[in-house]
């Protein structure tokens, strides 16, 4: 089966932000199904691209519109998403926090620190991992981002690693392929961006404009689509460093294995 995350952030901007981050998942049918029925709102009512900051400023296409119909579009976007895919996810990141427990020394030796942008897409990565993965099933997980972000395409390094890490360490061939997109020629990254805009004003008053987000967040059940709110555990940043450490290890040790074997298949 054919997977595809959708991924989106919110609150990226500034010198000291709190970075949210989210992504939908869902398989090739799904998304066939959620494509035409996002066309059908769109035109119902009057809109191409969702942007989440002029939608809750009321400005761009969304100029003039009351509470009521933006709540409607909410209502509706929300059962689009809920009736229609797999999962969606978010998680947030403060900016002290990727400092003082990321970016703070110690630091393993060759290690390339992830960008606080790309923290979020890994812990994102994990999730969806957890969800896709199948024992004995020859699933494709491909990855589509936001274009414009400047750290966007560390995502597409971390894609990377744990493409080469699965398939190196487990054997597992899921990872398929990582691409930059706009809205305007994917308009499926648009929930996204409404999902971590929406999240990012949840966290922040749980209602912006009189509009309560909350409120219309769908309950999970066998067949709806989930929504999960990842927490990183208190560790969980300083995790990321010994387990590189740990595969630069595991690696070491696989190349003295490769090159012993070698060495006494030749003596």
């Amino acid at each position: 089966m054919l997977y595809t995350a959708f991924f989106d952030e919110a609150n990226t901007h500034g010198p000291s932000p709190t970075i949210i981050m989210a992504c939908f998942l869902g398989n090739a049918r799904e998304w066939v199904l959620f494509s035409r029925r996002l066309r059908g709102i769109q035109r119902h009512y009057g809109f191409k691209i969702f942007h989440a900051t002029d939608f809750t400023n009321k400005k761009g296409e969304f100029k003039g519109w009351d509470d009521p119909k933006c709540m409607k579009l909410v209502e509706e976007l929300t059962e689009l998403v809920r009736d229609n895919l797999t999962e969606g996810i978010t998680v947030h990141l403060e900016r002290e926090r990727y400092d003082e427990e990321y970016r703070k020394p110690p630091i393993p030796a060759k290690m390339n620190l992830d960008s606080q942008y790309g923290v979020c897409f890994r812990a994102c990565m994990h999730q969806i991992y957890a969800l896709v993965h199948k024992d004995g099933r020859k699933d494709r997980l491909d990855i589509l981002i936001e274009d414009g972000h400047k750290n966007a395409g560390d995502c597409g390094r971390i894609f990377d690693d744990l493409k080469r890490r699965l398939k190196s360490r487990r054997g597992i061939d899921l990872l398929g392929t990582f691409k930059r997109a706009k809205k305007a020629s994917t308009p499926a990254l648009m929930l996204s961006d409404f999902l971590a805009y929406s999240y990012s004003l949840m966290r922040e008053t749980k209602a912006a404009r009189g509009i309560d987000y909350a409120a219309v967040t769908p309950e999970p059940s066998k067949k709806h689509a989930g929504l999960t709110f990842l927490e990183l555990l208190p560790d969980a940043l300083e995790q990321l460093k010994r387990d590189f450490e740990q595969d630069r290890q595991e690696t070491a040790d696989a190349w003295r294995a490769t090159r012993d074997a070698r060495l006494a298949a030749n003596a």
